[in-house]
């Protein structure tokens, strides 16, 4: 599970699953602040330009695009995770097709909270989040323009109610001078400098992040689309169209794996998609990155469910 994303592979192909695995970490990021993460599973609402099927049927009256007969990934759904993944996997050499059903972020990417901060107990998270903060702050705005700008830098403040917070937060900012995220832990006088509508008698401390921010879940899609499409356009890309808008997946092709393993048996090899429109996509890789909706999709491949529970 990639916070909204979940990925079916064959077991053969090792290459496509290391490079993937890779991509999904740096896409993960983008959106674990409930931000992208977006598409996730735990709210389920539609945009004003989309009904509450999710993605897996399309528009009946669109005509049909014409799709590639095959792809080194399969991307289902439009949202920041599919977009992110696909912009990262062309980083990597390999060839990512993304089927929407309805319009990019139509799920629920476009209603996500955003907020990017990158003081985490974890340090692979530090990395991620700082990864991204320079990604749409410095190289998106550099390479795309102002307008693909997603991020506004205008700090976290972290308050703490007892003095176990307050040793986290401290410890906290210690990690982030490793890291050289810059942070400060202040006392409730100082912290109301910050945010005057706090009441200082109400914490024992805080800790301001001058850096993090929030990010437009709308913009730093079309942003992670633009610069996908800039890379399409290189002389070493191949220039044809992969993002397919009005595109459902019916679900996923799978055939029964050849593996001798005990494990393998018990799971069918996946090799492709079938659309809504009757079309196949052959790809030894599909990622399922539908949020909310990702279970139905998940059921045409394997039958069983997976730990998702929309709730609105």
């Amino acid at each position: 599970m990639l916070h909204g994303a979940t990925l079916f592979a064959s077991r053969h192909s090792r290459r496509h699953r290391s490079l993937l695995s890779n991509a999904c970490k740096l896409a993960d990021t983008a959106v674990r602040h409930r931000a992208l993460l977006l598409s996730t599973s735990i709210s389920e609402a539609t945009s004003p330009n989309s009904n509450q099927n999710g993605n897996l049927s399309s528009s009946k009256n669109k005509p049909e695009p014409a799709l590639p007969s095959e792809a080194d990934v399969v991307i289902v759904g439009g949202g920041a995770i599919g977009a992110s993944l696909a912009y990262h996997l062309e980083l990597e050499g390999l060839k990512a097709v993304l089927l929407e059903r309805h319009e990019m972020t139509a799920g629920t990417t476009w209603h996500s909270a955003g907020m990017l901060w990158r003081l985490r107990p974890n340090d692979t998270d530090i990395q991620l989040h700082a990864y991204t903060r320079c990604l749409l702050k410095d190289k998106f705005e550099k390479d795309l323009g102002g307008d693909s700008n997603a991020f506004t830098s205008n700090g976290g403040l972290f308050i703490a109610t007892n003095p176990e917070r307050m040793q986290e937060y401290k410890r906290l900012k210690e990690i982030g001078n490793y890291f050289g995220i810059e942070s400060e832990v202040l006392s409730p006088e100082e912290a109301v400098k910050i945010h005057p509508l706090l009441n200082p008698e109400a914490f024992i401390g805080a800790m301001h992040s001058p850096g993090d921010g929030t990010i437009d879940p709308t913009t730093v899609t079309n942003a992670y689309v633009k610069a996908w499409q800039q890379q399409l356009a290189s002389p070493k890309a191949l220039k044809t169209t992969r993002l397919f808008e009005g595109v459902g997946v019916k679900s996923i092709i799978t055939e029964p794996s050849s593996s001798h393993s005990a494990s393998a048996s018990k799971r069918p090899k996946v090799v492709g998609v079938l659309t809504e429109q009757g079309q196949e996509i052959r790809a030894p890789v599909v990622v399922n990155a539908c949020g909310a909706w990702a279970n139905e999709l998940h059921a045409t491949a394997l039958g069983d469910t997976l730990p998702l529970c929309s709730m609105q």
